[in-house]
């Protein structure tokens, strides 16, 4: 496919209302194209995403074969599962960093900017990889190891062949109640939404520096909080939230986290696609 092909030329030559919304429309999104560029991507990516998919599949075999038990499947195991949901967000955000990758270096830039697709295609295309696309290689990665580490215990320990159901146990910390499921859905969209802002940032160590500028803001809110209240009205303003009234229920709690991350990645999104649209414009300057 040449990236001719992804092109759809808007016609002109109509002045109509109803046919100029079509084609700001069609300027700024348009499915077929959409369609085409993501399949394009994906197979661009095919050798990346083997060795990602291969370099998870190894590390997490190794860890279930090293701290496998006799007769209980590691997976089942609540260390195994704060293993993998660390390493999901971990891989979450390294993976929305990845931008940095294709806007980095200007020829770099150049070819990913000029591609004949608009901003917010290739904004949607990455926010969608992200979403659906990596977490589906992370956990067949995880179902693949965990098979693999049981079948090379049983070979080599001589122990019984036991890998439970496929994923056994991984998502029965957020099924509590809707809330906690809910809060993993914001978390997962606010962690997207942070590092892809990054990416237009920072275009060189996108992912440590966002890092650090997640751990510098969480210093610089702390002294700033020290500074304009006492340890006493902290300590009224954390009894009053988490002892008083207002988090008595835990639902209030859970509400009042989801809103703010969902404000988040509203906010955060917005700015990383105008930050985006802004690299393109300026590229097309020079």
């Amino acid at each position: 496919m040449k990236e001719t092909d992804i092109i759809d030329p808007v016609r002109i030559g109509k002045f109509s209302l109803g046919y100029f919304r079509w084609s700001v429309t069609a300027h700024i999104f348009q499915p077929k194209r959409f369609w085409k560029y993501c399949t394009k991507q994906v197979y661009e990516w095919k050798r990346g995403l083997s060795l990602q998919f291969i370099s998870l599949t190894g590390i997490y075999t190794l860890l279930m074969f090293i701290f496998h038990t006799d007769g209980q499947p590691f997976i089942t195991s609540s260390g195994a599962q704060m293993l993998i949901w660390l390493g999901f967000f971990i891989y979450i955000a390294k993976s929305s960093s990845s931008l940095a990758d294709q806007i980095g270096i200007r020829p770099k830039r150049v070819v990913y900017l000029t591609v004949p697709v608009s901003t917010a295609e290739k904004y949607i295309a990455h926010l969608l990889s992200i979403i659906v696309l990596y977490p589906l290689l992370f956990f067949a990665a995880i179902v693949v190891a965990q098979y693999a580490s049981e079948l090379i215990s049983s070979t080599i320990r001589g122990e019984i062949f036991n890998p439970g159901t496929p994923l056994q146990g991984c998502f029965s910390m957020w099924k509590n109640s809707g809330f906690t499921t809910i809060f993993f859905v914001t978390s997962v969209l606010s962690t997207i939404a942070t590092f892809t802002l990054g990416a237009t940032l920072w275009q060189k160590n996108s992912f440590l520096k966002t890092v650090s500028a997640l751990f510098l803001f969480s210093i610089v809110f702390s002294f700033s909080c020290s500074l304009f209240l006492t340890n006493e009205e902290i300590g009224s303003a954390v009894s009053y939230l988490f002892i008083g009234k207002f988090f008595d229920n835990s639902s209030n709690f859970f509400w009042l986290i989801n809103t703010v991350q969902i404000a988040e990645t509203i906010i955060l999104g917005y700015i990383g696609y105008l930050r985006l649209k802004e690299l393109e414009i300026n590229e097309t300057k020079r």
